[in-house]
């Protein structure tokens, strides 16, 4: 039963990290869906509490969830390459559907149109990350290109903390979206290694400051992202 039961670990992992890849999924949603989203918050939480139990099921998740990005990276990558314009409408129109997804789970109400503030400062953020300069692979050498990256990966770890936030979204917004596929079908490691520092060293950071921004402020949360999103389709959206 143990064995079944971190296989099973495994899998869900799989299955998260092959939807990060693709627009307008997110990887919490994702997670909640196969019932492990509690448990991943719990254990990055805990990690001191119960190390080995928790660093064994993280390990896993991830090594489950780096195969299923390896494995789909390359037939975006082609994808993206031969068919640029389509798919990117097709990335804006999925990331679109979601919005409104976001405002209803906001729950906003007359009484609390204030939280629209909270959309502006969203848009915000999502104008100060497209400003951001991004660095392809073979530019990821030297100390300014691992700034940038372990930046990226911060950023991209919040997409796997709430749900709602597409990981592949974040990556597009950054403008490191093709990047991120090539260096992953190459592969280039230490693209890779310092992006996914980022990401570990942002959930670390983010977790629990953001589970409790969802359970105190739902509404204010939920409508900061709604603003990052309708904000970062702009560059989404090919000219």
């Amino acid at each position: 039963m143990k064995i079944a039961k971190h296989l099973q670990t495994i899998v869900s992992g799989f299955i998260i990290g092959s939807s990060m890849l693709l627009p307008g999924i997110s990887g919490g949603t994702t997670a909640i869906m196969l019932g492990i989203y509690d448990r991943l918050i719990g254990a990055v939480n805990g990690i001191f509490k119960k190390t080995v139990e928790n660093l064994i099921f993280l390990g896993e998740v991830c090594l489950g969830g780096a195969a299923g990005a390896l494995l789909l990276a390359k037939w975006l990558l082609v994808l993206s390459e031969k068919f640029y314009y389509p798919m990117h409408i097709l990335f804006a129109a999925l990331i679109a559907v979601s919005i409104p997804l976001l405002i209803k789970k906001s729950e906003i109400t007359m009484n609390n149109l204030y939280c629209i503030i909270f959309a502006a400062i969203g848009a915000g953020i999502a104008i100060g990350v497209m400003l951001l300069p991004s660095s392809s692979p073979s530019e990821a050498n030297g100390m300014e290109e691992a700034v940038k990256l372990l930046i990226s990966g911060a950023l991209i770890s919040i997409a796997l903390i709430l749900p709602g936030i597409s990981t592949s979204h974040i990556l597009l917004t950054l403008g490191i979206y093709e990047n991120v596929l090539t260096a992953a079908t190459k592969p280039d490691i230490l693209y890779l290694l310092y992006l996914g520092a980022g990401v570990i060293v942002g959930i670390f950071l983010f977790t629990k400051i953001l589970e409790s921004a969802m359970k105190r402020f739902p509404t204010q949360v939920y409508m900061l992202i709604a603003g990052f999103v309708i904000a970062s389709l702009y560059t989404i959206f090919p000219s």
